[in-house]
């Protein structure tokens, strides 16, 4: 057994989480007001749960009873029958917490007024807000008196703080409540059942236990004994296994999120190979159905045409003959009618010949009857089932053995060992050497909503990059004059920087607190400092068009406009001007390697890869690449466009050799018009047009 002290054990264990506050309530995150203690120990604003005992079903508030918000532990009402919205009331004070709370005025940091103290400067604390929990300077007592929602709030003098008999905090006065006799307090302590007692329960159920204590007589240097520091072991080692646990679940669930969209889309292959399959089908028999129709509606038509001449014929013999009976004489009647005679014979053969009537004729086509037995009798594409296999751990604590219920492994940990990296909490990143370009796959990760409060026009990104950090990215906000910072894990912006006038693009600088901005509507290309802050105009150039894309390529940059590429030195001065076909897109994309030496832009619908001194390396252009918009490069540089027409994201090698549609209807994001990469090259972000969609910001991530 452990016999060092508490300050020792902390030394050796893991800190408790430090977001979390002893001294606020769970529910509301404020100080407490009125705390009650549950029979589990935790602590919640009389007020907050009574909101969240009244909100609870009547199914769930059966027998006297309502679990924990916290643990779920049921907690017991002395009263069962009694109305649910009294129930707070009879639940025991925790007057512990309280006057550990009112104790804080002791630290020696308080000498210093807090509010100040946020914005760096330093004022001696005269005071305590009781309700703030703050030491305050007599100007910040002043602001609490001023505004209107502080004004109630309870301010003493500090030194008065500090000499209430209340506040010393090694001995705060509390009366503990007995958690099975309601309103009387724990005074005792069974050694043999280790069991806290009230006199009741002294008197019930511990009459005969020889080892009852007066809880006075136990508490003396129970910091420096080995009974504290065991019950800190023990919830430190809950604590510790606890994170190891949330860690494998959070790793298991990123590994099925990874299965589940590789076997959807070993599904969607299935089934398109299906519909190939039967679309081939079904264009062979319509081909050959079509070529046997053509030939009998072709022979009927010829038969048509037979019998209409012979029709034809025999109108004009019989007219003919009723002129010579009219007009001529006995005998050319006579020879007339006898030649006619045998014309009637020939005419007669061609009718008897085409018998053949139309209810006679119609199509059969016999179906194959093994294909339709067996479509029928395929009711799915194939058997899912989660797959676990059981391992069995021994753990030793405390020099006792103990078997643990291990957690289920799903059927790619094989897979997951090979292929990915999976650290607790983070997204796995693929070890991926060099694989084929094409077997790379996106991952959805998180959609972002980058509308902040009191803007009048929709969200429209444009642009934007990855920060040096790694976790935070900025994108361009055309519509509304700002650049946006977000944090990977926010759903919303978490910083905003006005500009004068629309962004199109920006990118890192030289330094990692520098960026470059292009401004179209003012023909300028803007160089700033940014911090938390704000921005700090550093320099900037005019140019005689509309600047749109850019890139940082070493001590240059590459700007891309609406008919040509121009590469700047940093003194401002063009170095060298690229013309391009004109586009009606809305951006006109350029991004440069890694290593600086190459830049892609768009020319038309095709993209190229220059040279560092823009010699053309190669040019690719395919049908299904309909209109460019943005450009980045991966980890292997091979090429990623957002196809803003056709709705898709476009793949090229690195070597402009191929070419493919990485994204499809399933994880559509609108009409992508800005696409990057962070310093990885295997995290980006996409932007779609919210004029043709709804969508605005999302990130993913590529494996293989």
């Amino acid at each position: 057994m452990n016999n060092g002290s508490v300050t020792s054990l902390k030394k050796n264990k893991k800190d408790p989480d430090p977001d979390i506050d002893v001294f606020t309530c769970p529910l509301c995150l404020r100080h407490y007001s009125d705390p009650k203690q549950l029979d589990c120990l935790h602590n919640f604003c009389e007020g907050c749960l009574n909101t969240y005992i009244t909100s609870k079903e009547k199914k769930d508030l059966l027998d006297g009873k309502f679990t924990c918000p916290i643990c779920h532990i049921p907690t017991s009402i002395s009263v069962p029958e009694s109305n649910p919205e009294t129930w707070t009331g009879q639940l025991p004070d925790n007057s512990l917490i309280t006057s550990l709370a009112e104790g804080v005025p002791l630290n020696s940091e308080t000498q210093v007024c807090t509010p100040c103290k946020r914005e760096g400067k330093t004022s001696a604390a005269k005071h305590w807000c009781r309700d703030c929990f703050e030491p305050l300077c007599e100007f910040c007592k002043g602001i609490h008196r001023k505004i209107k929602q502080i004004t109630g709030h309870r301010i003493i003098p500090l030194e008065e703080a500090r000499n209430k008999p209340g506040n010393r905090r090694l001995e705060p006065k509390t009366d503990e409540t007995c958690t099975e006799h309601k309103g009387k307090t724990v005074e005792l302590f069974c050694l043999g059942h280790r069991k806290l007692c009230c006199v009741v329960c002294f008197a019930t159920n511990h009459r005969e236990c020889h080892g009852i204590k007066m809880i006075d007589e136990l508490v003396t240097d129970i910091k420096s004994t080995g009974e504290l520091a065991e019950v800190v072991d023990a919830m430190t080692e809950i604590v510790h296994r606890a994170d190891e646990q949330i860690a494998d679940k959070s790793q298991a669930t990123t590994l099925l999120n990874l299965k589940y969209a590789e076997l959807t889309e070993k599904i969607e292959l299935l089934t398109q190979k299906a519909i190939e399959r039967l679309e081939l089908l079904r264009e062979e028999s319509l081909r050959r159905f079509e070529k046997f129709h053509i030939k009998e509606t072709k022979a009927l038509e010829h038969r048509m045409s037979v019998l209409q001449s012979s029709k034809l014929a025999m109108d004009l013999d019989l007219k003919y003959l009723e002129a010579v009976a009219k007009h001529g004489s006995s005998s050319m009647l006579f020879i007339t009618s006898e030649r006619l005679r045998h014309q009637i014979g020939f005419h007669r053969e061609i009718l008897t010949v085409d018998k053949e009537k139309a209810e006679d004729l119609d199509y059969i086509f016999e179906f194959n009857e093994h294909f339709l037995a067996t479509a029928e009798k395929i009711t799915s594409l194939g058997k899912l089932r989660v797959q676990r296999s059981n391992v069995e751990e021994n753990n030793h604590v405390n020099g006792e053995q103990r078997l643990e219920r291990t957690a289920p492994v799903i059927d790619i940990a094989t897979r997951s060992l090979e292929t990915y990296t999976v650290m607790p909490g983070k997204i796995p990143h693929t070890i991926m050497g060099h694989p084929d370009p094409f077997s790379l796959k996106l991952i959805k990760e998180k959609d972002y909503n980058g509308s902040t409060p009191n803007e009048r026009r929709i969200v429209w990104f444009t642009g934007g990059m990855f920060m040096a950090d790694g976790v935070h990215f900025l994108m361009a906000d055309y519509n509304n004059h700002k650049l946006k910072k977000f944090k990977r894990d926010v759903y919303y912006p978490v910083m905003e920087f006005p500009l004068d006038s629309a962004p199109c693009d920006v990118t890192a600088a030289n330094n990692d607190d520098e960026i470059i901005v292009t401004l179209p509507h003012v023909c300028k290309i803007v160089h700033y400092r940014i911090n938390n802050e704000g921005l700090k105009l550093l320099g900037a150039i005019t140019t005689h068009s509309a600047p749109e894309g850019v890139a940082s390529m070493g001590d240059k940059i590459v700007v891309s406009f609406g008919d040509c590429i121009k590469i700047i030195g940093e003194d401002g001065v063009e170095i060298q001007t690229i013309p391009t076909l004109e586009s009606f897109t809305y951006t006109a994309p350029v991004v440069v390697s890694r290593d600086n030496q190459k830049i892609y832009h768009r020319d038309g619908d095709a993209i190229v890869c220059r040279s560092h001194d823009g010699e053309e390396v190669f040019r690719y252009q395919d049908r299904a690449l309909r209109e460019p918009a943005g450009l980045a490069l991966d980890f292997e540089d091979n090429i990623y466009v957002c196809d803003c027409k056709s709705n898709t994201i476009f793949q090229v090698t690195s070597d402009g050799s191929r070419g493919r549609v990485v994204r499809s209807a399933r994880v559509n994001v609108g009409s992508p018009v800005g696409i990057g990469f962070d310093q990885t090259g295997r995290r980006l972000w996409v932007t779609a047009n919210i004029r043709r969609s709804g969508q605005l910001l999302t990130m993913f991530y590529l494996i293989n």
